[in-house]
């Protein structure tokens, strides 16, 4: 396809040679290297699309599998000792308190920003700003921008900073899904030969009146003093239709194809101001297509629309401050659109909706093309143009670049109206000559200049989405060396003590379970043989020191004192089972100490220590109040014994124990016994009278003062025997009477004079049997008093013993926990960080192969 080059051209100055060629030669010639330029642009913008898209895509997958990317915002840093250019506070969104010091590289080529790159900013080093940073470039994104304002996108950062990271994540997100859905289109579009123009502007700018100047009609499009057009009109050459003039009425939500009539609906022409003026049609409602043929057939300067070189169409759209959805319909056409020409009325300038716009179009399209309509009503036209240049330098600075081919100040009324010709004034003439010269330049821009007007969007658009891809990635390079450094310090840090743990805690675990069993062992061994030692003082009839001796109140009595010995002798046992009892409990406060002392050895030092205080006197406080242990058939508890009724019980034997007194039962170990001898008990006038008894004298003094378990019943049987033979002795038998009575008498007595001492033995051994009864013959939970109290008291310090090391296991395991998931997670962190940040790395040379292919230079 060739492009159209028009009369002014130099390709058309018929004089010129080159050797002896003519000059349609050099024009053709000049128009092929026109073509071959242009479909060489053409491809190497393809391929920089198809990798940008590839890009994109690959950016959007790592943000929603591998990386909640960051968004961020750069301010002015706070702290003003070392001004820079580009020296700013770099804060995130999700983030916005926490702040870090960087520079951001702004490269620009040829008025575009081309790379943008941040570095963190080193006080140190920082002498002078580099020369490659812009501080006239903005640090805010243009295509990735997050929108959540229907395009005014700058209003959107105080609500942006209040989102969390994966609600900004998931807006980035949205944002790169349609930068690719914009990317397929700049695809086609490139590809595409027809070349779409909008003309967009205020309410009442003339938006249809110089489209109707374009096309050489004064009727085509509806104009009136006041707005007319409400719905989109796209104008096409009739040859596109067989040369039949009508409109289409596209059918809503289906794609629109001219050869088939289901996708739309066909109406005359001369109902097109009736459809493109209806105000009751619907915001939404479908636009309409316009097939229109030449109106000055013949004639050597057709209308742009049918320049028999390229298609094109003349886009006529609603005002954009007409309604909120009409104005959102204008932002989202113009993405579909080749070339812009914007109208504003010379009285109004720059509203805020067309400055809105502008800035929008700006992120695709660098060039605009400006009609400053109605120029000819202002009075001081200098002003005016001064005016309008200044904004425009702010809103488009590219398109202020080359304002003598973009920006235009005419009257498209009078040439609509076919005031070509007329005769009247100079102004007239003036203004005419502008709107010619306003054609030319914009038949030049999309025809001549279509690397710019059809290729330049693209590429801007590319570059601008590149640009804001490096400086995301470079943004979030900065956090993924920022989390790894500080991931990796953690582990630094929590690493070796995790490692320490793990190698204590078998020591850790011995340690608690020696101390548990060789402290449970010294408690019950030193119960054991404290328990005995004074179960055989008890059997001896000994009380314990602090234990009143019973006063006797002489034989009438001896039942009430046994009956008190009785409680003497047991509240003797209580008190050596609360001296063992204060003896476990200072050996188990040691032992706490000691577990106390392996937590600081194995815990680290930043874990907090037991808070409980260990309580001494809190042990064997409940065991009164458990269920007795049966000991004889009896129950009964540790303490308390003196009230056991089971054991407090007196009978007969503790006063006479005849059994003991004829060697029937075992004998208590004792240090003196006190048995007077048997002489004590004969008168002193009978001692030589009874020399010839001494045979017998001997063996009842054996009777009489034997005792223990030493003297056996064989013993007693040998005395008989001797006895018998004794009494056939004349003299025995003589003497035998009285001496027997008065050895019984004598018994008797002593019997009774010695029942304050032999009361109290008594009691004790009937209680120490009682208490050593074993379990042999009897029922199953039965237990000899020692090895019950010896086990109680073994269990109650096992219990504070386990209580005190599981506390302290507990702690160890949580601590250890921590340790193992701060690691884990610190490994996981920088791990991922790593691997971010080797992606941002690729990204950021991925966007300088894209850009070599798109041939910028930096």
């Amino acid at each position: 396809m060739q492009p159209y080059i028009p009369p002014s051209s130099p390709a058309f100055e018929k004089e010129s040679h080159i050797g002896n060629e003519p000059a349609s030669i050099q024009a053709r010639i000049a128009g092929d290297a026109v073509v071959r330029d242009y479909e060489n642009k053409q491809h190497q913008l393809s391929e920089a699309i198809d990798a940008t898209k590839h890009l994109v895509a690959d950016l959007k997958n790592f943000n929603t599998e591998e990386w909640k990317i960051r968004y961020p915002h750069f301010n002015q840093p706070s702290d003003t000792a070392t001004p820079g250019v580009g020296r700013r506070a770099l804060t995130f969104a999700d983030e916005p308190s926490s702040s870090t010091n960087v520079i951001v590289n702004s490269v620009s080529n040829e008025r575009r920003q081309m790379k943008r790159s941040v570095t963190l900013l080193d006080e140190s080093s920082l002498t002078e700003e580099p020369a490659s940073v812009a501080s006239s470039e903005s640090e805010d994104f243009s295509i990735l921008q997050l929108d959540l304002n229907l395009g005014a996108t700058r209003h959107a950062k105080a609500l942006i900073s209040n989102l969390e990271r994966s609600s900004i994540s998931a807006l980035l997100d949205n944002r790169l899904s349609a930068a690719l859905d914009h990317l397929n289109l700049l695809h086609a579009r490139i590809h595409d030969a027809h070349s779409r123009v909008l003309v967009t502007g205020d309410l009442n700018a003339g938006k249809s009146t110089f489209v109707n100047a374009l096309l050489r009609h004064s009727e085509v499009m509806p104009t009136d003093q006041q707005p007319l057009t409400t719905r989109f009109v796209e104008v096409v050459s009739a040859r596109e239709n067989n040369d039949v003039e009508e409109v289409h009425v596209l059918e809503p939500n289906v794609k629109y194809d001219p050869a088939d009539p289901s996708t739309h609906t066909v109406v005359p022409l001369d109902q097109l101001e009736k459809l493109a003026t209806d105000i009751d049609n619907d915001p939404s409602a479908p636009p309409l297509r316009v097939f229109l043929r030449e109106n000055s057939i013949g004639s050597s300067n057709p209308s742009i629309l049918h320049n028999g070189v390229v298609d094109i169409s003349l886009i006529d759209a609603p005002g954009l401050n007409r309604d909120s959805i009409k104005t959102t319909a204008n932002f989202a056409r113009q993405e579909e659109i080749d070339v812009v020409v914007f109208v504003v009325s010379a009285a109004n300038h720059f509203t805020l909706s067309a400055k809105e716009f502008i800035w929008q179009a700006g992120h695709e399209k660098a060039h605009l093309f400006i009609v400053v309509n109605r120029f000819d009503q202002i009075k001081d036209k200098e002003r005016c143009r001064r005016a309008v240049m200044e904004q425009i330098k702010q809103l488009s600075p590219d398109t202020y670049a080359d304002a003598k081919d973009l920006a235009h100040f005419v009257d498209s009324a009078k040439v609509a109206m076919g005031f070509e010709d007329s005769d009247e004034d100079d102004s007239a003439d003036d203004m005419d000559a502008a709107f010619s010269y306003l054609e030319q330049s914009l038949r030049s821009f999309v025809l001549v200049n279509r690397a710019k007007s059809k290729l330049g969007p693209a590429q801007n658009y590319t570059t601008h989405l590149l640009a804001d891809v490096e400086l995301l990635a470079s943004a979030n390079s900065v956090v993924a060396n920022q989390e790894r450094d500080v991931a990796l310090k953690e582990i630094s840090r929590v690493k070796p003590e995790l490692d320490r743990m793990k190698r204590g805690k078998d020591s850790l675990e011995d340690g608690l379970v020696t101390e548990e069993e060789s402290v449970t062992a010294s408690a019950t061994t030193n119960a054991k043989q404290s328990l005995r030692a004074a179960l055989d003082r008890v059997g001896r009839g000994e009380l314990a020191e602090g234990v009143p001796v019973p006063v006797y109140p002489g034989l009438l009595g001896a039942w009430d004192y046994a009956h008190e010995v009785r409680r003497a002798l047991l509240s003797s046992l209580d008190i050596a089972v609360r001296s063992v009892e204060d003896s476990s409990r200072d050996i188990t406060t040691g032992a706490v100490k000691t577990i106390g002392g392996l937590g600081d050895k194995h815990l680290p030092a930043d874990v907090e220590r037991s808070k409980r205080v260990f309580n001494a006197n809190a042990m064997f406080f409940n065991h009164s109040n458990a269920k007795g242990r049966r000991v004889s058939g009896r129950q009964y508890v540790g303490l308390g014994l003196a009230g056991n009724s089971a054991l407090s019980n007196v009978s007969v034997s503790d006063i006479f124990d005849l059994q003991y007194h004829l060697f029937l039962t075992d004998s208590v170990p004792s240090e003196s016994p006190k048995l007077s001898p048997l002489k004590d008990l004969i008168p002193a006038s009978m001692n030589n009278e009874v020399s010839g008894i001494g045979a017998a004298s001997l063996a009842l003094g054996a009777f009489s003062m034997a005792g223990g378990k030493t003297v056996a019943l064989r013993s007693l049987l040998e005395g008989i025997v001797q006895l018998s033979e004794l009494a056939s002795n004349p003299v025995v038998r003589k003497w035998a009477g009285p001496a027997f009575g008065v050895i019984v008498a004598g018994a008797i007595a002593y019997v009774v004079y010695e029942l304050p001492r032999t009361i109290p033995r008594n009691v004790g051994r009937h209680i120490r049997a009682q208490l050593l009864v074993t379990s042999g013959g009897q029922e199953e939970d039965e237990t000899p008093f020692c090895e019950a109290e010896s086990e109680r008291i073994g269990r109650e310090v096992r219990k504070v013993m386990r209580l005190a090391a599981w506390d302290l296991r507990e702690r160890f395991r949580a601590a250890l926990e921590v340790r193992n998931e701060i690691v884990r997670q610190s490994e996981e962190t920088a791990e991922r960080a790593t691997r971010a940040l080797e992606w941002f790395t690729e990204v950021e040379q991925r966007v300088d192969l894209i850009r070599g292919q798109l041939g910028l230079k930096l």
